[in-house]
């Protein structure tokens, strides 16, 4: 597993009470949270410090001052069986002159020989929240995949109730990320990811900046766009206190 740039495609499915379909163009980053603030990132990326691309710890993890990697390491050590772990590589959305919205990171925690033994899926809302799902320790060469009760609130159309299915690939030449949602009356939506890997070079970044100009605020405005027809086609929000 090495730092790369993943070209693909976000695809998005509600299957009820009304059908809705999208698809966008994006490119998530692969980084080695090692490289982070060790000087070992390139030049148009930057590490809590305004840049062309930029990570910033405010964006990840605890919202309490903790920085990625501690926060994420923190979340292994607290998982029984997760001691083999020794890197950790996150796949996101870096901030693009400097903002950046994440509606999911996926940390891929592996052992000495590159094998995935634990997978956390952080989701965020466009409400600043955000919440991490984390999947068991899993044998090697096992495509990451959890099953967890939905805990966290993302769209206004859905509640609480349901039951998520998180997939993840490993980041080889090509990724894939997977999230299904189900409730009791059956599946409600599915959401994806594939990529193909390029590296993680000033010339990848330079692709990136100028054939997905303002990517993150590209993604947020979808959101919001995607949501405002969901409401033209009249689906109706879930009151908070109704979750």
């Amino acid at each position: 597993m090495e730092p790369g740039i993943y070209f693909g495609t976000v695809t998005h499915k509600r299957l009820r009470p009304v059908s809705h379909h999208l698809s966008y163009d994006v490119a998530s980053f692969l980084i080695n949270l090692d490289d982070l603030g060790n000087n070992r990132l390139p030049l148009l990326l930057s590490y809590n410090r305004f840049q062309m691309f930029s990570i910033n710890d405010r964006d990840y993890g605890s919202q309490n001052g903790q920085s990625i990697s501690d926060y994420a390491w923190a979340i292994v050590r607290s998982r029984p069986g997760a001691g083999d772990v020794r890197d950790i590589f996150m796949l996101c959305y870096p901030r693009v002159l400097g903002y950046a919205f994440n509606p999911l990171t996926v940390y891929y925690c592996c052992d000495a020989q590159g094998d995935i033994r634990l997978l956390i899926y952080e989701v965020h809302n466009t409400f600043g929240g955000r919440h991490s799902y984390v999947s068991d320790v899993m044998a090697p060469g096992d495509e990451g995949y959890a099953r967890t009760k939905k805990l966290f609130r993302v769209s206004p159309f859905n509640g609480l109730d349901g039951e998520y299915g998180l997939r993840a690939t490993p980041p080889s030449e090509t990724v894939a990320i997977g999230v299904a949602l189900s409730t009791a009356d059956g599946p409600l939506l599915k959401a994806y990811f594939s990529g193909r890997r390029k590296p993680l070079s000033n010339v990848q970044l330079l692709r990136v900046f100028f054939g997905f100009p303002l990517m993150s605020l590209k993604v947020i405005l979808a959101i919001h766009w995607e949501a405002l027809k969901l409401w033209w086609k009249g689906l109706k929000l879930k009151p908070v206190e109704g979750d």
